[in-house]
């Protein structure tokens, strides 16, 4: 499925989930949004709204392992910007040099930055993995949770689409790595959000079920699902109108 039919699954789904996670009903936002009491906003709202941040961010994160998803582009700013700055000091540098071997890394950073192989998609992966790792190692999170996340992304740069991104033990990974990361969330305020990026990401998941299917079994390649979902399709689009309409009236009305 396309990755705002996903996000408006996510939106959906949180809705949902909160009650559970929240362990109280759902908060209709629509009173305080349009009200004039903005300096007593609810902390119950504040944390629904993380739950639906994190959930609809869940939702398109499996992706990551498809070099045109939505969250794909999003991580290629991360692995581009530092090629991008290096090529900009190297030629800065060197500006007259006549020197071929600096002049080529120069030409093969410029291919790297521009390449449609999904490079920068990779290095921007391997980024994050080594924030996290660097997160663990300054005991600001769980080290056993900053490697299981590290593993994941690693899992999500070098396997196909829909293969461990889209399985239970990615699912696993993710799971526990995120749930673990709880604490260190718990300082940003944000403890709610480790579930929600959890029952996004088991959304995505269920929304590929017949939409050609998973390896719910990887590295048994084999996919358990239907064919009933074209990806870009009219169906595709039809859901995801109807949860964006769902959203808005379980969240608001």
């Amino acid at each position: 499925m396309l990755g705002r039919t996903h996000m408006a699954i996510g939106g959906v789904g949180a809705v949902v989930a909160a009650p559970l996670l929240l362990h109280s009903s759902w908060q209709n936002m629509r009173q305080q949004l349009v009200g004039d009491n903005w300096h007593s906003f609810p902390h119950i709202l504040i944390a629904q709204a993380v739950i639906v941040a994190s959930t609809v961010v869940g939702a398109v994160l499996p992706d990551l392992d498809q070099r045109d998803s939505l969250m794909a582009h999003k991580v290629e700013v991360i692995g581009g910007v530092p090629i991008l700055a290096v090529l900009v000091a190297m030629v800065f540098a060197l500006h007259q040099a006549s020197s071929l071997i600096a002049w080529g890394v120069v030409v093969v950073l410029g291919v790297l930055f521009n390449s449609q192989k999904n490079v920068t998609r990779i290095i921007g992966l391997g980024l994050v993995g080594v924030g996290f790792l660097y997160l663990g190692w300054a005991k600001h999170m769980p080290m056993l949770s900053a490697i299981l996340l590290a593993v994941w992304l690693v899992g999500a740069m070098f396997t196909k689409h829909r293969t461990f991104t889209h399985s239970l033990p990615g699912l696993a990974i993710f799971g526990a790595g995120v749930l673990m990361s709880g604490g260190a969330l718990g300082s940003l305020h944000l403890a709610v959000a480790a579930p929600g990026f959890v029952v996004g990401y088991a959304l995505h998941m269920a929304a590929d079920f017949p939409a050609g299917g998973i390896p719910l079994l990887w590295p048994w390649s084999k996919r358990q699902g239907l064919h009933l979902v074209k990806t870009g399709g009219a169906v595709d689009h039809l859901i995801g109108g109807i949860c964006i309409l769902g959203f808005v009236a379980l969240a608001l009305v």
